[in-house]
């Protein structure tokens, strides 16, 4: 009796903490720029990892459609993505993913298609999508989201991103056939505005901020972890694919930061009766941040020192009873002093 109360108390402990994770790639070569890039060898390492320790790989439109239903998620079930549609993940990406019959995703910046020979065309992709490959949203032209052009008004800006939005979708059900809504952030930029419309257009989007996702995750903003320059280490990837999604508050925060605030506070809050936060790390800008413990359950994570101009994250861990860690990421972005927008590196 006392093994079959241990066997489901661990069985609920299970479905209480598991979740999915999203992996996101751009390139898959070792002659593009390294921080947009992973080596074929690194990315036939983690898939051989996910499938020699059977992972649950499953297409992005199951986890979106028991996200909507609000159905548990099996644990340690992982999603590929990439993103903008580059010739390499044809030419090196997909023997492997076909080696292994993996399911993935390829957001697709529309009018980039065919546009030059780094990038896919319409044939090529429609070919893919016969193989079990998902396409899906990524604007018409990869623009930044949150900047509005000279001279134009508010609504003219959010007209003109729901378009970028629309328009996209309207291209690839064009050329691919009827695509569900599903979305990834360029650059993984957003603000309260941007989601938004996002909102209003119905759509499921997915950041680049890190961690795993679960039943209380937001899905106007779900998380994906980047794998590629200095993030593709094999040692933290094993580690950040057993990430398990931290139940905590999804209250919207912001992250585009006004001039003045260049050390924001997080301010977390647990769902989770069952789970404390005195143990919890954060970092940012400079290393750990300062945890300012309002109970076992609540805390406010600041930053060391400013954060800096363009993007950057809070990452937040906790560690499980079982070794493996609660992730959850925030973005923020911030302008340059004098209030204009950064550049690219």
């Amino acid at each position: 009796m006392l093994r079959i109360i241990t066997t489901l108390f661990l069985i609920l402990i299970t479905l209480k903490t598991s979740g999915a994770v999203v992996l996101q790639y751009h390139h898959v070569s070792s002659t593009t720029p390294r921080i947009t890039s992973i080596t074929k060898e690194e990315f036939a390492q983690h898939m051989a990892y996910l499938h020699e320790q059977k992972f649950n790989v499953i297409p992005i439109e199951t986890l979106t459609r028991q996200l909507a239903l609000g159905e548990p998620i099996k644990d340690r079930t992982i999603i590929i993505t990439f993103d903008d549609a580059y010739i390499d993940m044809l030419d090196n990406a997909m023997p492997i993913l076909t080696k292994y019959q993996f399911p993935a995703t390829i957001f697709v910046a529309t009018s980039l298609v065919g546009s030059s020979k780094q990038y896919l065309n319409w044939a090529q992709l429609r070919s893919l999508q016969a193989r079990g490959i998902t396409m899906a949203n990524h604007t018409v032209s990869h623009t930044h989201l949150l900047r509005q052009n000279d001279n134009e008004t508010v609504n003219g800006w959010r007209e003109r991103i729901a378009a970028e939005i629309n328009n996209a979708q309207k291209a690839l059900d064009k050329n691919l056939g009827d695509t569900e809504k599903i979305f990834a952030y360029p650059y993984g930029e957003y603000n309260a505005a941007v989601i938004g419309i996002i909102r209003d257009l119905g759509y499921v989007a997915f950041g680049q901020q890190s961690g795993a996702l679960g039943t209380t995750s937001d899905p106007a903003l779900l998380p994906r972890f980047p794998l590629s320059g200095v993030y593709t280490d094999f040692s933290s990837f094993k580690t950040k694919i057993m990430t398990l999604p931290l139940p905590v508050s999804n209250d919207f925060v912001d992250p585009l930061l006004t001039l003045e605030n260049k050390r924001p506070p997080l301010h977390m809050k647990l769902l989770d009766s069952d789970l404390s936060l005195k143990a919890i790390t954060c970092f940012g800008p400079g290393g750990p941040t300062k945890i300012h413990q309002l109970g076992s359950q609540e805390i406010i994570a600041t930053a060391v020192q400013d954060v800096p101009v363009g993007r950057s994250r809070y990452n937040c861990t906790l560690r499980d009873h079982s070794g493996r860690y609660f992730w959850y990421s925030q973005s923020w972005i911030r302008k340059k002093p004098d209030n204009t927008w950064y550049a690219e590196p």
